[in-house]
């Protein structure tokens, strides 16, 4: 069985083994890695101060800052009674305190799209669109959103909503996945922006 991401990404075989393999995400395959991110930054002083906001859903936070260690889990999980999606849980730790970054990512069948469902509880909704490079590397960009309210979906115009490019690649040299990720708005320009490295955590035996 084919994971979801196997099915839209585009140019799937083009991916670096290495990340063709940590994307065969589904009910039997998990993934589990530990690293560093080496910047975290962007935003203004206002937009910091509403990101605060996102702590009380695990997603946006306001803390900025270099060589912060970081975990990513992803695994299968529930979403609806009938529906089910893969997790996706970072977390990263700061001087005393940590911050999250929670989101699930469900197959559209109808469509042919990841939808991905952000924040616990969730908050926005947007269509993922990913491609794979001739250099291995994969990109996700961010397309429409929803604000998720009372069990809603309300769209969101192109003004108010953060557009973000994921550019993930597996750097042979130093055995590792890298990962950068930048959020834009549109008047606000950079909200947020954060690049690091991590690796695979060894699978425990039973």
């Amino acid at each position: 069985m084919s994971s979801i991401y196997e099915k839209t990404i585009k140019n799937y075989h083009l991916l670096h083994p290495k990340l063709q393999k940590r994307y065969q995400l589904d009910e039997s395959h998990t993934f589990s890695g530990t690293g560093t991110m080496s910047e975290i930054s962007g935003g203004s002083f206002l937009v910091r101060m509403l990101l605060k906001l996102g702590v009380f859903f695990r997603c946006f936070f306001s803390e900025r800052g270099k060589d912060i260690p970081f975990t990513i889990q992803n695994k299968a999980s529930l979403l609806y009674r009938d529906t089910i999606g893969i997790e996706w849980n970072r977390t990263f730790f700061f001087k005393g305190k940590k911050r999250f970054f929670d989101a699930i990512m469900v197959y559209d069948e109808k469509d042919n799209r990841i939808l991905d469902f952000f924040g616990s509880p969730h908050l926005l909704l947007s269509i993922l669109a990913f491609e794979a490079s001739l250099d291995g590397s994969l990109t996700i960009t961010s397309g429409k959103q929803w604000l998720l309210l009372c069990g809603k979906r309300i769209p969101l115009p192109k003004w108010l909503t953060g557009t973000s490019v994921v550019c993930e690649s597996f750097d042979e040299s130093m055995n590792c996945f890298t990962i950068q990720v930048h959020v834009q708005n549109t008047i606000l320009g950079t909200l947020f922006f954060y690049k690091g490295t991590f690796q695979e955590e060894a699978k425990k035996s039973c």
